[in-house]
């Protein structure tokens, strides 16, 4: 997945408060997920099928957020058919969860750089239809 820029998204992020989610003529809501101090927050993440997962990195090294078939794994992998890979990067980017994601699916995932080294190595992303951004 490519990364974006910062004015990319800072523009995104504007066009997300003003207007709504990157995707919002699709009605996608838009949830945030950031990395500072090696730390993951939130650890562990609701969205509703079809969000858009902002992702900032405070940190001054590359991260990224990578899907897992089971925490603690630290191999990318999928469930329910649910994937994401940020790549590495610095500064801010996104990924979309299918709106098709079955609701109630769980996917760990972990920073494919430092793993287990984080202070918090996994976290997880819960698909609900409840889930309110």
């Amino acid at each position: 997945m490519k990364t974006a820029s910062r004015a990319t998204v800072a523009c995104g992020l504007f066009l997300a408060v003003c207007c709504g989610s990157p995707g919002s003529s699709r009605g996608e809501p838009a949830a945030f997920l950031r990395i500072s101090s090696l730390s993951f927050s939130p650890v562990n993440l609701f969205v509703p099928p079809g969000a858009t997962v902002i992702v900032v990195n405070d940190d001054p090294m590359p991260h990224s957020v990578t899907s897992e078939a089971s925490a603690g794994a630290f191999a990318p992998g999928a469930v329910g058919g649910v994937s994401f890979d940020t790549g590495a990067f610095t500064g801010e980017t996104y990924f979309v969860i299918p709106s098709t994601a079955p609701d109630g699916t769980v996917i760990p995932y972990y920073c494919t750089i430092y793993k287990g080294a984080m202070n918090t190595p996994d976290g997880s992303i819960t698909i609900s239809v409840d889930a309110s951004l």
